[in-house]
């Protein structure tokens, strides 16, 4: 039993197209099309190869996965296996064990890195030098290397029989090095990444996904979250397709979205983070603009924040060094990877015992949220975002286009469900329609009236008992929310001195400056950075 579950067991989750691909592979041996047929031809497949070992007998012993050494620089041979369609390698020695045993020869000759290539279920290939297609994105596919002394250390290699698993530097320890660590896209530079650890719970393998930050044309981020938890980041372009939402659980009900719009010559510069370990489980990264705006990628904070630190992590001189990788790995983003300019104050970074009973917590402290704010002045155009929960029928948040054309974002917002846009007028207000529930609101209507001291009535059936409450078109709107419930405030001053930019500012500076000869006002962004909010009031004037 144990060898079965060495064999079938998934390294991580396949994409979704994988399921149509075995599909494919199964009908063509398969009697029928039937669920029934293709669940047989699988079982039928699976046997085959159990009873077809490429594994030397004497080494074969026991379950599990079983060790092997290899050394780069002496003679090389292998064995494979076919298994639904993919040829995976087996094993790997510095002798022949059987005729089926093919030699492997590099075509350069060894050196000091071993690449290799796998999915969920084990490793495809290897080569001797850095091979092209680890430039692009292959949907299901990892690449990773192993890099050392290889001629007088050898490479360890774990196979379940019929597929290598891992291959690693002998004697290496976790997290040490790229030795754990898979990628979707391998760094220009794979020797010179360096990791920083934003969760000190529980770690796996490392799988890094890349996120392009200076690709032109680039038209804003998208961040899902999960029990406060950052899962997955995206970069959106203009015409593509809007699938990418369904993927990794992101459609679930509660999964949370942010959307961070950019404006054209804007581009994220910076990669900081809000420390707060080990007090609390997991510390927030947060991206800032050329024109000082900041994406924060995580909760509020608030009361239960001690002594809040900031960090500069890395920058981004030229676009063509914008980007940076992530960890997705066991339900939430836990490593950031770079190969920049490292600008932490403290580069030795290690795992600390958890502090508190409420450092476990994802976002480590009780009655968290997630904060937006935007300027109500200037604003031209509103596209409210509906829910995507079944069965909800709320307005979960806001884009605003402003006069000069850039756009700030409210609440939650995910562009396969925002609604037909809404002209304002400078004169009028903005009503929005609250139900008042037991925890917060859920905003589930909205009106612009055109021109000032016009009172909303309920407009359906579907809107009676809805608290209407406006703002006029100056101050800025903050939105607080945690997954269904809403908590609004309204302020006449349009920017807060406790602004996430303005501390960033203040902290870092501004060195995008410095790159150019001409400068550029600073366009302040507006995320609130005050614990004060309607519980249960809907929108309240807190400084008229």
């Amino acid at each position: 039993m144990d060898r079965l579950w060495a064999v079938i067991r998934y390294e991580f989750q396949p994409p979704a197209f994988n399921t149509a691909r075995r599909r494919s592979v199964l009908t063509k041996k398969a009697a029928t099309e039937t669920e029934s047929a293709l669940q047989a031809q699988a079982r039928l497949g699976l046997i085959a190869l159990l009873s077809s070992p490429s594994v030397p007998e004497d080494v074969l012993q026991g379950g599990g996965l079983i060790s092997f050494a290899l050394n780069v620089y002496n003679p090389i041979w292998g064995t494979s296996v076919m298994f639904e369609g993919i040829r995976y390698l087996s094993y790997l020695s510095n002798t022949q064990h059987e005729k089926n045993f093919e030699r492997i020869i590099p075509k350069r000759g060894a050196s000091d890195v071993l690449y290799f290539a796998s999915n969920h279920l084990g490793i495809v290939s290897i080569y001797f030098e850095e091979p092209a297609q680890s430039k692009q994105e292959l949907p299901g596919i990892w690449w990773s290397f192993v890099h050392g002394s290889l001629r007088d250390i050898p490479i360890e290699g774990h196979t379940d029989g019929f597929k290598i698993r891992d291959l690693r530097l002998m004697g290496s320890h976790y997290p040490d090095g790229g030795l754990t660590s898979r990628w979707s896209v391998l760094p220009p530079r794979p020797r010179a990444t360096w990791l920083v650890n934003l969760d000190d719970r529980t770690h796996s393998n490392l799988y890094f996904k890349s996120l392009d930050c200076g690709k032109p044309g680039i038209t804003g981020f998208s961040a899902c979250m999960v029990d406060g938890d950052l899962v997955d980041l995206h970069y959106h372009t203009k015409g593509e397709s809007l699938e990418f939402y369904h993927d990794g659980g992101g459609d679930r009900r509660h999964a949370v979205w942010l959307y961070f719009p950019i404006e054209q010559g804007e581009r994220i510069f910076e990669v900081w983070r809000r420390r707060k370990k080990p007090n609390f489980c997991r510390d927030i990264p947060m991206l800032r603009t050329n024109r000082g705006r900041v994406f924060v990628l995580g909760t509020h904070i608030n009361q239960h924040d001690i002594d809040n630190k900031y960090d500069c992590l890395t920058s981004f001189p030229t676009p063509k060094q914008a980007r940076f990788w992530f960890s997705c790995h066991e339900g939430c983003v836990d490593y950031l990877a770079f190969d920049t300019e490292d600008k932490r104050h403290d580069k030795n970074e290690f795992l600390r015992p958890l502090q508190g009973t409420s450092a476990l917590r994802s976002s480590g402290a009780p009655a968290q949220t997630f904060a937006s704010s935007a300027p109500l002045k200037d604003v031209v155009e509103v596209v409210p975002c509906k829910s995507w929960a079944p069965g909800s029928a709320g307005i979960v948040g806001l884009v605003f286009t402003y006069s000069d054309g850039h756009r700030e974002t409210l609440g939650q917002v995910r562009l396969d469900h925002l609604l037909a846009p809404i002209k304002a007028e400078p004169t009028g207000d903005i009503w929005l329609g609250l139900r008042y529930l037991a925890r917060g609101s859920v905003v589930e209507a909205i009106r612009l009236i055109p021109s000032n001291g016009e009172t909303i009535y309920c407009g359906s059936t579907s809107e009676a008992g809805l608290h209407w409450r406006n703002a006029k078109w100056q101050g800025r709107l903050d939105w607080f929310f945690w997954y269904g419930m809403t908590f609004l405030t309204y302020h006449s001053q349009p920017i807060p001195d406790q602004h996430i930019g303005r501390i960033l500012e203040m902290e870092g500076g501004r060195e995008w400056e410095r790159k150019r000869e001409s400068t550029t006002d600073l366009h302040i962004p507006f995320s609130p950075l005050s614990s004060d909010r309607s519980v249960g009031g809907g929108l309240v004037i807190i400084d008229p």
